[in-house]
């Protein structure tokens, strides 16, 4: 009966959901989950900013800060002013609480700096074992979402909130595409800005470099994404100014252009040779038009017309004669000259076969030749800008 007993309890025990706990030299406190083969980490870096990793198998060590994806910069956080943690899933710092569900690892959060605390969202990992697994996230008392990266949706209409609607960056997270009539970009920046009334607000920040599939369409929404395991940070704050803030703190800030690519940089596909840019350049000098510049397409190297001179680098001297002094006359006039260039070489080029050398286009392998394509600018190869 004794005997018996014993192996009872040791099959609860085997089953039953566990969390551990870890605090790391620079006082980030970190708190891991599990559930039958799932688990969930949560890292609390600051007051308003919580990390968390979803997977299976084994977790991180523990004291072992969460992986990141190059879209992070931010990595030394001192944790937050304040911390406690009850030991049944309540996480709780000056600005924030998250309840974690032993069972599910789903993370509720409450913004506690409201009169009363303030329901934010509730995030539950799911399909942790399928070759494609979701978060899904509870809207609470969310009103607008935006964010997402570049999408244009309807002419004419500038409304970017996502409620009611799915999100599909293309086939990879990046794709260019048809929009009214012309083609333009469809880029994934994986940052939601959630908004309630007044200023409630917070900010969920995806870091999955692969591609990411949104809907906030019905009572639950969904990111889906073949990444694994998941990451993710939630940030809150009293505004979206200020989580805008803290997520450039996370992600870093951007450099700031040249004043002058703020001015009238005048284009068109394309300058077919100087004479014509002389004649856009002079008819607005005429018409007392300030100018900042020129943007040079194909044409400049050559164009794309069988041969190819796509991936060339180099001035088409028949129309575009003695660049250097060209360059000079402008400049004298505070004018500039951006010239496009893309990352495609076309195998007939003499830089082809060196460049293929030197690995320093993609390989379809490790020991592969260059992986080529026949696509609008030619036929040949891509730059590889892993090799170092």
């Amino acid at each position: 009966m004794t005997r018996k007993l014993f192996l009872g309890l040791l099959v609860i025990l085997l089953f039953l959901p566990a969390r551990t706990s870890a605090q790391s030299e620079t006082a980030v406190p970190q708190i891991t989950y599990t559930s039958g083969d799932n688990y969930l980490v949560v890292e609390v870096l600051d007051d308003d900013l919580i990390h968390f990793e979803a997977g299976q198998g084994s977790p991180p060590a523990a004291g072992t800060p969460l992986a990141i994806s190059p879209m992070v910069q931010k990595t030394n956080y001192p944790g937050p002013t304040s911390f406690s943690d009850d030991g049944q899933g309540t996480l709780v710092t000056a600005e924030l609480q998250v309840q974690v569900d032993a069972q599910t690892l789903c993370s509720t959060v409450w913004d506690l700096t409201k009169a009363e605390p303030l329901l934010l969202t509730a995030v539950c990992p799911q399909d942790l074992d399928a070759r494609k697994s979701s978060l899904v996230i509870d809207h609470a008392a969310t009103q607008d979402v935006y964010g997402l990266g570049e999408k244009f949706r309807t002419p004419g209409e500038p409304n970017g909130d996502w409620i009611g609607s799915a999100r599909d960056p293309g086939l990879f997270g990046n794709v260019m595409e048809e929009f009214s009539g012309g083609m333009v970009g469809n880029a994934q920046f994986p940052i939601l800005y959630a908004l309630g009334a007044g200023r409630d607000n917070y900010a969920l920040f995806v870091d999955v470099v692969y591609k990411q599939e949104w809907e906030f369409i019905g009572d639950e929404w969904s990111m889906t994404t073949s990444a694994d395991p998941l990451r993710w940070y939630l940030l809150g704050g009293p505004d979206l100014p200020d989580l805008r803030a803290d997520y450039l703190e996370l992600n870093g800030r951007p450099s700031v252009p040249p004043k002058a690519l703020f001015g009238l940089w005048v284009s068109e596909y394309g300058y077919d040779n100087w004479a014509e840019l002389d004649d856009k350049w002079q008819t607005l000098n005429a018409n007392q038009f300030p100018q900042d510049g020129f943007v040079l397409d194909l044409q400049w190297f050559g164009n794309i017309h069988p041969p190819s001179q796509m991936g060339s680098i180099s001035w088409d001297l028949d129309n575009f004669p003695d660049p250097t002094a060209k360059i000079a006359e402008l400049r004298e006039d505070g004018l500039g000259l951006i010239l496009i260039e893309e990352s495609y070489v076309d195998d007939e080029l003499q830089n082809f076969g060196l460049m293929a050398s030197q690995s320093y286009l993609v390989k379809a392998c490790g020991t592969c030749g260059p992986a080529t394509m026949r696509e609008w600018w030619g036929n040949g190869g891509m730059v590889d800008w892993t090799n170092e």
